[in-house]
This record gives structure tokens, C-alpha cells and sequence, in this order.
């Protein structure tokens, strides 16, 4: 883009994704694009403990010049094990079939700190509360400290309760006549339940070995898996630490709206309730989380566009998904490669902005909401609801009616909706991206 095609972008969303899409336009070219990043809190942080890399975003991570710094914080490199656990004596029965990175996330919000470009400016306490966006002007947005601020393009990176997605589809049901359009369009301005909770709790790595020193989260990442809920562990922060999430799913709630808070803490007691006669090792570990807290799992389904006019929304903000494939951050990255690599085009301009927009929705959305299904579909396998052991009741579950058949099952099933993770490239959407921009701008 040449200084004369000079565009003013503003990131609405300072966590993971917002930074590395931010870094993701300096590395990609797009040297004329001036960036101000708007952030909600009084400084940069982040919600949450645990984190993963499968082998397809690790690429991306290299590809930003960020894998020399991530490697030292990376953990484990082994497969997830999977384990039936709903009984005292846990059966092994399966791996995934390659290794994913973990990583605490405080880690890879302070590597990619030091990665953004000084030149970036940064606007702290900014709450986004709408903004405007008429067709031959600029986008203006509106703070809630009463502040306005002027750009050409607006990205929304503000998470799962995103303001500029309720701007966006506000603006859409607001343009439409048909009474029911203005109903459906305005459902996606609110996310929805899944109809599942997980709890979460970190704990020492060496207080675990002083309390079970056999204990198999000890050797590297382990699903317990059981009717309707489940239980993970894996290491963070070099191996230090290991993330601890106890999942519960109410299937017929899924798609439903939760009331707030969305999180609350609970006690050893009622979260050790939730898993009665399970493996000792999933107490073992229960016993050490000292403040565990319960997470409504809400998700954002099959928005029907990420973009309109001049704003696009990425990561949680278009695609918020469950946790069961350990990829909503990494989603929400690939979000930002892909158009952060068509703003770098020679073609890029103010002028061609609604065509690169149109390429990023084409390739993003329908790649980023499979991602989305196949997350949910797996953690519906983790809770025994899919395939022979949809119908197995939970006595079933614990008394031996699940065989190893049904167990292999489970394991060929959840590698099935695993592999894109690793026989998949990046690359090919950002080519494909460019592509289609090509094409729309009669290149």
C-alpha cells in the first residue's frame, strides 16, 4: 500500500488475538496502515489459565517470528491421553494423534507484548460502547468515557460479549422491514449457552507429586471421560504448573441464554459432588485447587456475516467456541493472518476495502464455524454422547456396558474431528484469500 493509500484501522480488543493481529500487520508488510489499539482494562491482561498450540497454528506462530520466544514457555509435546474415569480404576484406551503445545497465557500475552511495533499506539480504559459507519465516511466510535475516535476501518476483537458485533447486527435488524429477519438477526447480537459448565483450577506441578507421586498427570496431558462430564489436566508455565478443568454438560440447555454472572467460584466440596465415584486421581487433583471456579460455557453460532462496511469482527467476537479442541485462540489468530496478509496487498486501499473484507468473510467464516462444530461435536464425544454411546445411560456407563470396541470407537471418532489440526496449513486460506480479493477487485 503506498503512502497515498494510507489507512487509519483501529483494533477494538487488547487480549491475545487483538495483539496478534496487530503484530500479524507489521509482519505481513502492511507498513502504511496506521494502528491504534483500544483497550477496555487499565493495561494489558488476560482472562484465563491454560492455552494450546496444535502443530497448524505453531506454524503461524513461526511465521510472526514468535516461536523462539514461545518455545521456552511451551509445554509437554505428547499426545492428550484419553482415559474412561468414571470409575475408581481408570481405563486408558487412546491418544490424540499428535501433540499439542501448552502454555499458560499469561506467557504468550507478555512474548507478544514485546512484539508489537512501537509506532502502534495504545489507548487504555476504552470501553467501546457503539459505533457508526456511514457509507462514504469514516467509522466513528463511541466510548463510554464519552470520548470519540475517528478511523477508516474498525476490527472488533472484543471477545464473546463483543459491542462491535452487537453494533454490527443492531445495525442489521435496524435496516430490516421483515419483522421475523429483525428477530433472527438480532439473536446473534447475545451469545448463547452450550448447556455446559467447566471448572477451573490450577495447581502446583510439585504439590501434585508430594500428593500422588504415580499420578498420571504427572507424565503429560490425560482426559478422564465419563457420561456427560469430564475431567483434564495438563502442564503450563515450563511444566510448573498444571491446568485442571472439570467439564459438566446439560445437552438439552444447548443453545439457550445464561443468566449472569457467567462465573462464579465454588467450593472443593461441590465441585468433588460432581464427580462421585470417579477415578482417585481426578480427587487427587480436585483436592488441591484451593478457589475453583465455575465457567458458563457460551459460545457465538453461525453468524451469518463477520463483516458490513467498514468493521470486521474476529476471534470470540464472530466465533466464541467451547473449549473441546483447545482452538478458539488460535481461530481467532489465523482471523488475523488472513487479513492482516490481504491489507498488505499492493491492491489494499481505502477503495478496495469492501473487497477485502468480502474475501476474509468468504474464507474466514466458513472454516472458523467448522471449527466451531467439530469443538462441540468433540466434546460431545468426551461425554459419551455420540455414536454407540449416545444411548448408554449413566449406571450403564460405570457398570461395564461400554466395551473396547465402544472405547476405540470414541478414539478413531475424536481423531477424525481432530486432524484438520494437523494435516491442514494456514497457508492455504491466506492464498485463497488473496485470491478471491483478486478477483473481486477486477485485478
Amino acid at each position: 500500500m503506498s503512502d497515498d493509500k494510507k489507512m487509519r484501522l483501529a483494533i477494538v480488543g487488547g487480549g491475545i488475538v487483538g495483539l496478534a493481529f496487530a503484530i500479524s500487520l507489521a509482519k505481513s508488510g502492511a507498513q502504511n496502515i496506521e494502528v491504534d489499539i483500544y483497550e477496555s482494562a487499565p493495561s494489558f491482561g488476560q482472562v484465563g489459565a491454560g492455552m494450546g498450540f496444535w502443530p497448524r497454528i505453531w506454524e503461524s506462530m513461526r511465521l510472526l517470528g514468535l516461536e523462539e520466544d514461545l518455545k521456552p514457555l511451551a509445554c509437554s509435546e505428547k499426545p492428550f491421553r484419553f482415559t474412561k474415569g468414571n470409575q475408581p480404576q481408570y481405563v486408558p484406551f487412546g491418544q490424540s494423534h499428535s501433540a499439542l503445545q501448552s502454555f499458560h497465557r499469561t506467557g504468550v500475552l507478555a512474548v507478544l507484548l514485546r512484539h508489537i511495533p512501537a509506532h502502534y499506539r495504545t489507548h487504555f480504559g476504552k470501553r467501546l460502547v457503539s459505533y457508526t459507519d456511514s457509507p462514504d465516511g469514516p467509522v466513528v466510535l463511541e466510548f463510554k468515557d464519552g470520548t470519540t475516535a475517528t478511523h477508516d476501518f474498525l476490527v472488533g476483537s472484543d471477545g464473546i460479549k463483543s459491542a462491535v458485533r452487537r453494533t454490527m447486527y443492531e445495525n442489521f435488524a435496524a435496516g430490516a422491514e421483515d419483522p421475523k429477519e429483525k428477530e433472527r438477526l438480532l439473536a446473534f447480537v447475545k451469545p448463547t449457552w452450550t448447556g455446559q459448565y467447566v471448572h477451573r483450577g490450577v495447581i502446583s506441578t510439585e504439590d501434585l507429586r508430594k500428593a500422588a507421586p504415580d499420578h498420571p498427570a504427572l507424565d503429560g496431558p490425560i482426559y478422564f471421560l465419563g457420561k456427560n462430564k469430564y475431567f483434564i489436566c495438563y502442564p503450563v508455565s515450563s511444566g510448573t504448573l498444571i491446568n485442571c478443568g472439570g467439564l459438566i454438560s446439560h445437552p438439552d440447555k444447548n443453545g439457550t441464554l445464561h443468566d449472569e454472572p457467567w462465573v462464579e467460584t465454588v467450593s472443593q466440596d461441590e465441585l468433588r459432588a460432581e464427580y462421585p465415584g470417579w477415578s482417585p486421581h481426578v480427587h487427587t487433583v480436585i483436592d488441591l485447587i484451593e478457589a475453583p471456579s465455575r465457567w458458563a460455557v457460551n459460545s457465538v453460532v453461525d453468524l451469518p456475516t463477520y463483516v458490513s462496511g467498514r468493521v470486521a469482527v474476529i476471534g470470540d467476537a464472530a466465533h466464541a467456541m467451547t473449549p473441546h479442541q483447545a482452538s478458539g485462540a488460535a481461530q481467532g489468530i489465523e482471523d488475523g493472518l488472513v487479513l492482516s496478509a490481504l491489507l498488505a496487498d499492493p491492491l489494499a486501499s481505502p477503495a478496495t476495502l469492501p473487497h477485502i473484507l468480502r474475501a476474509y468473510d468468504r474464507v474466514r467464516r466458513p472454516f472458523s464455524e467448522d471449527v466451531l462444530r467439530r469443538s462441540y461435536e468433540t466434546g460431545a464425544a468426551y461425554c459419551f454422547q455420540r455414536g454407540t454411546l449416545a444411548d448408554v445411560s449413566v449406571a450403564d456407563s460405570v457398570s461395564g456396558k461400554i466395551t473396547p470396541e465402544d472405547l476405540k470407537a470414541l478414539n478413531d471418532h475424536v481423531n477424525e474431528l481432530l486432524e484438520w489440526t494437523w494435516k491442514t496449513s494456514s497457508g492455504s486460506d491466506r492464498s485463497e484469500a488473496l485470491e478471491m480479493f483478486h478477483g473481486f477487485a477486477g485485478a
